[in-house]
C-alpha cells in the first residue's frame, strides 16, 4: 500500500467567513470548506460575532471535510483567526457574552482617550511599541469591566477568538506572542504582561492567559471533540498566530527584510524586522515566528470594494463577481474622482471618527469611475505607511508580494504597482491565512524550520511592474488625497462629538 502522505487540519476564523482546510506537506490545500458568520453592529462604532457561532461553522467545516475517509495521516490541528476580539470565558468554560467585541470595534475609544491622559505618546511607544487605540484587547476588556462588571466579576479568562477555539478543542487555554502584543497590555521588551500596563486599565493578571509561542503544542484534541467533529482522536492543537501574521507567513514573509501588501477585509502594509518599528503612525506585532511586524493598516481594505459591489453592482437581484468590476473598472480612469476608504475609521493616520467619503464628483463620472476610485483611494491610504516604513528603515522597499482576496485581482496589483512605484508580486497560492497557520503546525509537528517551508511553498503567479507613463498622473492624485485626508481630520471629528 502506497503511504498515504501527511497533513494538517487548519481552521481560520475570519471575519466574513469561517474555514476548514486540510493542507499536504507540499504546501497544497487539497480541500476547503466554508461558511459565513453573521456580523452584528448595535450601536455605531459597535462591530460583534458570536464565539459560540465561531465554533459552531468551524465543527461544521471540519465536519464536512470528512477526514476520516482521508488518505492523508493528520499530523496536527492549527488555529488562526480574526485578532483582537475579547472573549469572556468563566470557570465552567461559558462564554459570557453571546456577542463579543472584535477586532474593529471602536466603543472603547473613550477608555483610550482616558488612558492617554495617564501615559504619553512617547510612553506608549516605549512600553508597548504601539499607540493606544481601541482595536486592542486591553481597553476592550477595561470597556466590560466599566460597562458590565459582572460579567468582568465572573470572568475566569479572556480569550481571543484563536485562543477560544484552541480551548474549545483541547480544554487548555493559551496565546502566543502575536495576539499578546496586540492587547497594549504587553511589554515588547520584555515579551511579558505588563504589571505597571495592568494596574493603569485596573485589569487582573490572572484573568489573562500564559503565553507561549506560536508553534507550541497547547494539547491534544479532545476525545469527545474527536468524535463529535469525526476526525481520529488525539490530534496535537498548536497555539498558532493571529490571522495577519499568519496571512504574512503564507505570503512570503519568513525572513527579515520581506515586505507585502495584504488585501483582506482590512487592508495593510508590512515589513518583517527583527525589532519595531517605533513611530506613532505606524503599529507593532510579534510575528508568528522570531521577530516584529511593522505596518500601516486600514479597517476597511477590502471591505471597501466588497461595500460598493454590494451597494452598486446588483444586477436583477444577484451580485456581480469581482471580475466583472475589474473587466469594467480597467477600461478607464478614475478622471480625479478620489475616494477615502474610512468605512469602519481610521486607526493612526487621522480619527476613529473617519467616514468614508467620494471626492470630486462630476457629472461624466458614472459607476466604473467610483468602481476604480475605491482601488486607488486604498492604495493611496497605504501609501502613506509605506513611505512611513521607509523613512524609518532608511531603505527603499523595492518590491512587495501582495496576499489576500483583493490579490487575485490583477487590475488592483497593477494599480498599486503604479501608485507605490514598486514591484507588486502576485502569488499562485491565494489563501495566505491557511498557509501560515499549516507552515505553523508542519514546523511544529515535524520539526522543520518556518523559513524553509516558506522558501518551497511560496510560488509567485505573476510579476506587476509600474508604468512610466503612470508615475506623474499618480504622484499628482496622491499629493491631492494627501491634502484631502488632512483636511477632512476637522470634520470627521464632529462625528466622535455627536455620536
Amino acid at each position: 500500500m502506497a503511504d498515504k502522505g501527511r497533513g494538517v487540519l487548519v481552521i481560520d476564523i475570519g471575519t466574513e467567513s469561517v474555514r476548514a482546510a486540510l493542507v499536504d506537506e507540499e504546501g497544497k490545500v487539497r480541500q476547503i470548506e466554508g461558511e459565513s458568520p453573521s456580523f452584528f453592529s448595535p450601536h455605531p462604532g459597535w462591530a460583534e460575532q458570536s464565539p459560540e457561532e465561531w465554533w459552531e461553522l468551524s465543527s461544521q467545516c471540519v465536519k464536512n471535510l470528512n477526514l476520516k475517509n482521508s488518505p492523508m495521516e493528520i499530523v496536527a490541528l492549527g488555529v488562526t483567526a480574526q485578532m483582537h476580539a475579547v472573549v469572556p470565558v468563566d470557570n465552567k468554560g461559558r462564554v459570557l457574552l453571546k456577542q463579543v467585541p472584535i477586532w474593529c470595534d471602536k466603543r472603547s475609544q473613550k477608555i483610550c482617550e482616558e488612558v492617554s491622559r495617564e501615559i504619553s505618546p512617547q510612553e506608549q511607544l516605549s512600553k508597548t511599541a504601539n499607540l493606544i487605540i481601541p482595536n486592542w484587547t486591553g481597553p476592550k476588556m477595561r470597556w466590560i469591566k466599566e460597562y458590565v462588571p459582572e460579567v468582568y466579576n465572573q470572568t475566569s479568562v479572556f480569550l481571543t477568538a484563536k485562543d477560544y477555539l484552541n480551548f474549545k478543542l483541547t480544554g487548555s487555554y493559551f496565546t502566543d506572542f502575536s495576539e499578546a502584543s496586540g492587547s497594549f497590555l504587553f511589554s515588547w521588551r520584555e515579551k511579558t504582561w505588563s504589571n505597571e500596563l495592568l494596574s493603569l486599565f485596573g485589569l487582573d493578571q490572572e484573568k489573562l492567559p500564559p503565553i507561549i509561542p506560536s508553534i507550541q503544542i497547547v494539547g491534544q484534541v479532545q476525545k469527545e471533540v474527536a468524535h463529535f467533529l469525526d476526525i481520529p482522536s488525539g490530534i496535537p492543537v498548536i497555539c498558532g498566530a493571529g490571522d495577519m501574521l499568519c496571512l504574512l507567513l503564507g505570503g512570503g514573509m519568513v525572513e527579515e527584510g520581506r515586505s507585502c501588501d495584504v488585501a483582506g477585509t482590512a487592508a495593510d502594509v508590512s515589513v518583517f524586522s527583527p525589532y519595531p518599528l517605533i513611530s506613532p503612525k505606524l503599529m507593532n506585532l510579534h510575528h508568528g515566528i522570531d521577530g516584529w511586524i511593522s505596518f500601516g493598516i486600514l479597517d476597511s481594505g477590502g471591505g471597501s470594494l466588497r461595500w460598493f459591489r454590494d451597494a452598486f453592482y446588483q444586477d436583477e437581484g444577484k451580485t456581480v463577481s469581482y471580475a466583472e468590476i475589474d473587466k469594467e473598472a480597467q477600461t478607464i480612469d478614475s478622471a480625479g474622482l478620489l475616494f477615502f476608504p474610512y468605512l469602519l475609521g481610521e486607526r493612526l493616520m487621522g480619527s476613529p471618527h473617519a467616514r468614508g467619503v467620494f471626492l470630486g464628483i462630476l457629472p461624466h463620472h458614472q459607476r466604473k469611475h467610483f468602481a476604480r476610485a475605491v482601488m486607488e483611494g486604498v492604495a493611496f491610504d497605504l501609501k502613506m505607511s509605506l513611505e512611513e516604513i521607509e523613512r524609518l528603515r532608511q531603505g527603499r522597499i523595492p518590491n512587495l508580494t501582495a496576499i489576500g482576496g483583493g490579490a487575485k485581482s490583477n487590475l488592483w496589483c497593477r494599480i498599486k504597482a503604479d501608485v507605490y512605484e514598486k514591484e507588486i508580486w502576485a502569488l499562485e497560492e491565494a489563501e495566505g491565512g491557511i498557509m501560515g497557520a499549516a507552515m505553523l503546525s508542519f514546523s511544529s509537528a515535524l520539526k522543520r524550520p518556518v523559513s524553509q517551508l516558506g522558501k518551497e511553498w511560496i510560488k509567485v503567479r505573476k510579476k506587476f511592474l509600474p508604468e512610466p507613463d503612470r508615475r506623474e498622473v499618480y504622484r499628482k492624485e496622491y499629493r491631492r488625497f494627501k491634502n484631502f485626508h488632512d483636511s477632512l481630520q476637522n470634520i470627521f471629528s464632529q462625528y466622535g462629538k455627536e455620536d
